[in-house]
């Protein structure tokens, strides 16, 4: 199955007519349990920890309430993403379903995340330890080499009653053949989202700023930069259903 012919071209069409077709569905799941999750953690993370460390400037510490308030709403961001690919992949459900179908399903995608997590972390911290700048490289290679060769597995998550390791061999195997593809469309749709992300939050920021002061500008443009996250992820989460339908077919 992982070696037929995908269209890029044919999962965008395809994505913008759901998308018309769905807007007044998908779009307020993802801007409630993904934009306002991410929007919470932008919030709960101090602005010294989002922007690049400074050598020799002490890094700040999280409080433990915004560390759960990351958790909760990182679980709630998973969750609505997996709703979103339910959704996506399967015609006709309803609202409800979707919901209850993604978050039952949310166990099996932290179990595939942590061992991916595992897999990869352990040898980069050996890596990175060894050469801080040869471990950066390869982490940062790895992590779009696996994304692409893992890119439908949420899809195989809310498509088929399997475990997280079922999970993991079955959407490796479906990017046999076409991990190349699925490489560009992860850089070429990540690139996008990201633009648009710095650019909402800076031209909200300075509206926010405009009109209420330092405090107003920095939460307006985190609302601005978690609403075009979650957008842009939205847009991700359908053409890669798509995808996967082109590869099922």
């Amino acid at each position: 199955m992982g070696t037929k012919s995908v269209s890029i071209g044919v999962a965008w069409a395809e994505a913008r007519d759901f998308l018309r077709r769905e807007a007044g569905l998908v779009f307020p799941v993802a801007l409630l349990l993904i934009s306002i999750p991410v929007a919470l953690i932008f919030e709960a993370i101090p602005a010294e920890l989002r922007q690049a460390p400074v050598a020799g400037a002490a890094r700040p510490q999280i409080p433990g309430t915004s560390l759960i308030l990351i958790l909760v709403s990182s679980l709630v961001m998973v969750g609505g993403t997996l709703a979103s690919y339910t959704l996506s992949i399967k015609p006709g459900i309803s609202l409800g379903e979707a919901l209850a179908h993604g978050f039952r399903r949310l166990p099996v995608a932290l179990g595939s995340a942590l061992i991916v997590a595992f897999a990869l972390g352990v040898p980069m911290v050996f890596l990175t330890a060894a050469s801080p700048q040869l471990g950066t490289l390869l982490t940062l290679v790895a992590a779009f080499v696996v994304s692409a060769k893992l890119l439908l597995i949420n899809v195989v998550i809310v498509d088929r009653p399997c475990g997280p390791i079922e999970a993991l061999r079955v959407s490796w195997a479906l990017s046999r053949g076409i991990v190349g593809r699925l490489l560009l469309f992860v850089i070429g749709i990540s690139i996008p989202v990201m633009l648009a992300q710095m650019v909402a939050e800076v031209l909200l920021g300075l509206a926010g700023l405009a009109l209420g002061g330092p405090d107003v500008g920095r939460q307006t443009g985190i609302i601005g930069a978690a609403t075009a996250l979650g957008i842009g992820q939205l847009v991700m989460i359908v053409m890669t259903s798509r995808i996967y339908r082109q590869i099922m077919v």
